[in-house]
């Protein structure tokens, strides 16, 4: 057995949890400001139906039809940030040219950091 084949190196990852694709709402803010710096596009997407400033409600054309860019950042939330991290669980595979983040606790942090 190789044991260095049950984990990442970079599972512990001090820049942001680089290896898991989730991010806490502080990080989806400092990481959004970056990104758009350098170009990227990134989408805020409300799977509830309860949008924050800046979310797009999540659509089957969003993923499927030209709207968006490859190597765009699509970060995903929920009540919990459960649903989302199945979500996206489901679709990065399909959708290997697009980043596809978890918020991690939902729309619960956001509420409780705003």
């Amino acid at each position: 057995m190789d044991v260095s084949s049950l984990f990442s190196p970079n599972s512990c990852d001090i820049r942001g949890k680089q290896s898991k694709d989730r991010r806490t709402w502080t990080e989806y803010f400092e990481n959004k400001k970056k990104l758009e710096a350098e170009g990227v596009r990134v989408v805020l997407v409300d799977m509830i139906n309860h949008p924050v400033e800046w979310s797009v409600p999540i659509s089957n054309e969003m993923f499927s039809g030209n709207l968006y860019p490859a190597w765009t950042y699509f970060c995903l939330y929920c009540h919990s940030g459960w649903s989302s991290g199945y979500v996206q669980m489901q679709i990065k595979p399909k959708l290997p040219h697009y980043t596809i983040i978890n918020i991690d606790g939902g729309i619960i942090m956001y509420n409780l950091q705003r």
